[in-house]
C-alpha cells in the first residue's frame, strides 16, 4: 500500500463466483493473512461464495478501503454474513506483529480471543492482537473500521494489551465515545478522498487510543493529555459539522475545558478552532459538490447540510475559501451540465 493513497476493492466489480475469494484476498492484503468462511460454515474449511434467491443470482458482496497513515493503517471492511479467523498456521505464514482496534460501524459481531468474547454493536470498540489466534463472526451484513497499529506504536505493554483483548469498550460514554466518534469519522473520510496522514494528527489519534485503553486498566479519574483533548475536539467538530450553532464555545464545553485552553491547543498546531470548523465544512461541501451521485441536489441544500443555512452567506464563504462559486466548482468537476 502506497503511503497516503486510498486503495479500494469492491467485489461487485467481479463475476459472482469470484467475489468471495477476491474479497478474502483483499482483506489479507489490507491486514494480515486470515481465513474466512461464510457465516455458519466450518472454520476448518473455507466456503465458496454464498448464493441466495430462487434464481441463484445473488452473490457475496464486500468492500475494502485501506490507507497507510504512516504510524498506523486505516481500513474500512464491509461484507455479508461471514466468519474470519487467524489461526496458528496463518500466524506462522506471516506475523508482522500488530494490534487491531476495531469499531463496529454497521451490523453486529462477536470477537473471540484469549478465552474471551466481545459482542459489538454499532459504535462499540475492541482491541485484538494479530500475533495470537482470534476470530470475528458477523451474522449479517456489516461494516467495521479497523486501525492496524504496530506493537511499538502503542503506549501499552504486550502484557497490558493481553488483559484487554476481546473486551467490549462502549462507544456511548467517556473516552470510548470520543475514540468511537473520531475513528468513525476517519472511516467516513476513507469514503470521501482519504484521511490526512499528517503525523501530528495520527499521533493524536494514537494518544486517544492509548488513553481509552489505559482507562480500562486504571479506572480512576485522570487529567487527559493535550493530544487527547485536541483529538476529542476535532472528533466533536466532525460529528456536529452540520449544526449552524457549532461554535468554539460549544466545542470547549464538550471537552470540559476553557475556550482559552482550546484556542491554545489549536494555536500550537497552527490553526484556530474557528478556522478548523470552516475548513472541515468546506472539505465536506467540496466533496459533495464533486460527487456525481449528488449532482441534482441544489447547491444551497448542500450548504445547509454542512452548517451554512443562508444561501448567499454560503456562496460568499465558499468563494472566499476556494476562489470560485459553488456552482462553478461543481461544473468544473462534473461538467457544464451539472452547473
Amino acid at each position: 500500500m502506497s503511503s497516503g493513497a486510498v486503495e479500494v476493492f469492491d467485489a461487485a466489480t467481479l463475476a459472482a463466483p469470484d467475489r468471495f475469494d477476491a474479497w478474502q484476498e483483499a482483506v489479507n492484503t489490507a491486514f494480515v493473512p486470515l481465513r474466512a468462511t461464510l457465516h455458519g460454515g466450518d472454520l476448518a474449511t473455507p466456503a465458496l461464495p454464498a448464493r441466495s434467491g430462487d434464481d441463484g443470482s445473488s452473490a457475496f458482496r464486500g468492500v475494502v478501503r485501506s490507507q497507510d497513515l504512516g504510524a498506523a493503517a486505516a481500513t474500512e471492511v464491509a461484507g455479508g454474513p461471514v466468519t474470519v479467523w487467524r489461526d496458528r498456521a496463518t500466524i506462522a505464514d506471516a506475523d508482522p506483529g500488530g494490534y487491531k482496534l476495531g469499531v463496529q460501524l454497521h451490523g453486529y459481531s462477536v470477537l473471540t480471543q484469549d478465552g474471551r468474547e466481545a459482542a459489538l454493536t454499532p459504535g462499540d470498540l475492541a482491541i485484538y492482537d494479530t500475533t495470537r489466534p482470534y476470530s470475528l463472526d458477523f451474522a449479517d451484513e456489516f461494516s467495521m473500521f479497523v486501525l492496524l497499529i504496530p506493537r511499538d506504536r502503542l503506549g501499552l505493554t504486550p502484557r497490558q494489551v493481553a488483559g484487554l483483548t476481546a473486551q467490549r469498550i462502549s462507544g456511548r460514554h467517556g473516552l470510548g465515545a470520543l475514540a468511537s466518534s473520531l475513528l468513525t469519522g476517519l472511516g467516513r473520510q476513507l469514503r470521501t478522498g482519504g484521511v490526512d496522514p499528517d503525523p501530528r494528527a495520527v499521533h493524536a489519534v494514537l494518544e486517544l487510543v492509548d488513553a481509552t485503553l489505559m482507562r480500562r486498566l486504571e479506572p480512576v479519574e485522570a487529567v487527559p493529555t493535550a493530544d487527547v483533548v485536541f483529538a476529542g475536539a476535532t472528533a466533536y467538530i466532525d460529528a456536529h459539522l452540520g449544526l449552524p450553532g457549532l461554535s468554539v464555545e460549544s466545542v470547549a464545553a464538550a471537552q470540559h475545558v476553557s475556550v482559552r485552553y482550546l484556542q491554545q491547543l489549536f494555536a500550537e498546531r497552527g490553526s484556530t478552532p474557528s478556522s478548523w470548523i470552516r475548513r472541515r465544512r468546506m472539505d465536506e461541501v467540496s466533496a459533495a459538490l464533486a460527487d456525481p451521485a449528488q449532482a441534482v441536489r441544489p447547491v444551497a441544500a448542500i450548504g445547509a447540510q454542512w452548517g451554512f443555512p443562508d444561501a448567499s452567506g454560503f456562496a460568499r464563504a465558499f468563494k472566499a475559501a476556494t476562489g470560485t462559486s459553488p456552482g462553478e466548482y461543481r461544473a468544473r468537476h462534473l461538467g457544464p451540465a451539472a452547473g
